[in-house]
């Protein structure tokens, strides 16, 4: 496994991917698109064994001075459990940590998602808040805190 930013011709692959798992949740196109020209954090797992397939990906921004934001985070379902999100979530973070002024990371996680909340609190997220109605599907959200 490696990873790598996430470049323009990667963008029908993510959007697929985003697809399939969110749903209607699913950022668009012209989002994602956006996303990548900004160059902010947008890191991608590939395979790299049998294939340069995308097994996942990490998308991080700055919305405040002192705070970064991850705002979308996704590992291809038959990856999961098998340490791809540990490993990238580990590499996004200490990339993070290397950026100036930067004190905390915030996310969003679906309530009802019980692994990726486990993983958060593997890396010390703590859940601050919970969000009724946060998705589109009408679902609630657990607002999460890492200080750094």
């Amino acid at each position: 496994m490696r990873i790598d930013t996430v470049e323009l011709k990667d963008l029908d692959e993510i959007y697929n991917l985003e697809r399939k798992f969110f749903k209607k949740d699913a950022f668009s196109k012209d989002l994602i698109f956006n996303l990548i020209m900004k160059n902010f954090f947008f890191f991608k797992l590939i395979d790299g064994e049998l294939s340069n397939e995308i097994i996942g990906f990490i998308i991080i921004i700055q919305d405040r001075e002192d705070r970064v934001n991850l705002i979308n985070f996704l590992i291809r379902k038959r990856n999961q459990n098998k340490g791809c999100g540990t490993y990238l979530l580990s590499y996004t973070i200490k990339k993070v940590k290397k950026m100036p002024n930067i004190k905390t990371i915030v996310l969003n996680v679906n309530s009802k998602n019980k692994v990726a909340i486990k993983l958060y609190q593997k890396f010390n997220f703590r859940i601050v808040q919970k969000i009724e109605n946060y998705y589109r599907q009408k679902e609630g959200a657990y607002l999460m805190v890492l200080n750094i």
